[in-house]
């Protein structure tokens, strides 16, 4: 029986400076512009701890990002319109203004979905732009894209400077339950994806709350967000898990308006 391991990433006082591995687990170096919708977030709560975690920009105003990524913070430093977030830029907005879905479940990552609101509106331009929500639930067999800055091996301690993404195939929720050894852990609301090609490819540790799209270099669309790997590491093969958009689809629209 395997368990879940969230992407989340503790974050170290310094992102890593060594030359960047192109890859989030062997995908590839993003340019600038190409996942305009993705948000970097660093964390902090109560007990001045940090951690760090992807969201995606639904709207001037909101980021839609995992639940397990918001839950315990106290405020979070937003950045938009970058893919080095090594570099020193003032960052996007502040907020404190947290949207859990209130029957999210820590232990069963069960509805893991959460929304920032931001204080303020972004400003939009070729390098920050709102990606479209997708109300459709994705089919077993398609080629979806995770994109983050999580670490691209396994035995990293920190998250990668550099933008990185992969393309990963979507499979049957009986699929994944199959994979993990264990019935009742893979809910509808869920999605699985794997890579199925030899070294494997996969989104790690630090990916959290990512966003997951289909036809991103074309008319792209969200359909998930990044949510958990297996206990068993980024590299092992396993499935990673993820929070279909379209199941939330109407809570997005009924908390945000949009």
């Amino acid at each position: 029986m395997k368990n879940f391991a969230f992407f989340l990433l503790p974050l170290l006082l310094q992102v890593c400076s060594t030359t960047p591995n192109p890859q989030i687990i062997n995908g590839n170096v993003a340019t600038l512009g190409q996942f305009p919708w993705q948000a970097a977030l660093f964390f902090e709560n109560f007990d001045s701890k940090f951690w760090f975690c992807s969201g995606t920009i639904i709207s001037p105003k909101w980021i839609l990002t995992a639940a397990h990524c918001i839950h315990d913070a106290r405020t979070v430093l937003i950045y938009t319109g970058l893919i080095d977030i090594s570099v020193e830029v003032k960052p996007s907005d502040e907020s404190q203004k947290f949207h859990l879905h209130d029957d999210f479940k820590p232990d069963s990552l069960a509805n893991d979905i959460a929304l920032i609101e931001l204080t303020k509106e972004l400003t939009l331009d070729d390098n920050t732009k709102v990606v479209e929500l997708s109300n459709e639930e994705i089919t077993p067999g398609t080629e979806v894209t995770i994109s983050g800055w999580g670490k691209t091996r396994a035995n990293d301690t920190s998250i990668n400077p550099l933008l990185n993404y992969v393309t990963l195939t979507t499979i049957t929720n009986e699929e994944c339950q199959t994979a993990y050894g264990m019935t009742g852990v893979i809910f509808d609301e869920m999605m699985c994806a794997k890579s199925g090609k030899n070294p494997v490819q996969s989104p790690c540790h630090g990916d959290s709350g990512g966003p997951v799209v289909v036809d991103f270099d074309k008319k792209p669309k969200h359909v998930a967000v990044a949510s958990f790997v297996s206990s068993e590491g980024c590299e092992s093969g396993f499935p990673s898990g993820y929070t279909r958009t379209s199941a939330y689809f109407d809570w997005i629209k009924e908390k945000t308006g949009i």
